[in-house]
């Protein structure tokens, strides 16, 4: 089981990317989830298909059956280990604005993000975090090493929404919705892919 910290007030937290076996860096991982019946789901795939099936309801019924969510995931470096957090678009739009995706970030700077939480209307407002410099103790000392740190430490945040995606828990979907939306969405796409090549 992975560790995905959860936000709390006064959070000093330094992000760092996602790293993958041949060294590339992706600084989050963007998708889509559901929850159902205290369950998340997640949907992380291009055809975007939980999306899809919330706006089809939407669109049919006028009723919110299915709210789904954009989450960003980033590796964060927390309490001496790597853990992953899931951010909405307020906390995504200060980090992304804050720091740039190259190489080069992988310094032993002082920058991190100091969490601000507040309540607005009795629900969670991050708006108000901010990137500080903060003294701490980088557990690397050279971008090779904070490479090599990442890759031997990161969570496995891919198998885990893997094993919690939509196509794994698709009979929970059609237990909810009382239909196979999924499967009506993929004959959909086969047929419009079809189409487009005159088949």
């Amino acid at each position: 089981m992975i560790k995905i910290h959860k936000l709390e007030d006064g959070d000093i937290i330094k992000i760092l990317p996602f790293v993958d076996k041949d060294n590339n860096i992706i600084w989050y991982k963007k998708y889509t989830c559901a929850f159902i019946n205290n369950k998340t789901i997640y949907d992380n795939s291009e055809k975007e298909y939980l999306r899809r099936i919330s706006h089809t309801l939407y669109r049919k019924d006028g009723d919110v059956k299915l709210p789904t969510t954009i989450r960003y995931a980033y590796n964060i470096y927390i309490n001496g280990e790597i853990q992953i957090i899931n951010l909405g678009l307020t906390l995504y739009n200060i980090i992304s604005t804050t720091k740039k995706e190259a190489l080069d970030l992988l310094q032993m700077d002082n920058n991190h993000l100091y969490i601000v939480k507040e309540m607005i209307s009795g629900f969670s407002s991050w708006g108000k975090s901010y990137f500080d410099e903060f003294e701490w103790i980088p557990p690397a000392s050279s971008k090779e090493e904070w490479l090599e740190y990442i890759k031997s430490n990161q969570p496995d945040l891919d198998s885990f929404i893997e094993s919690n995606n939509i196509f794994h828990h698709k009979q929970r979907i059609i237990n909810y919705l009382g239909k196979d939306m999924l499967s009506e969405l993929i004959v959909d796409d086969r047929q419009k892919k079809l189409e487009l090549i005159g088949i």
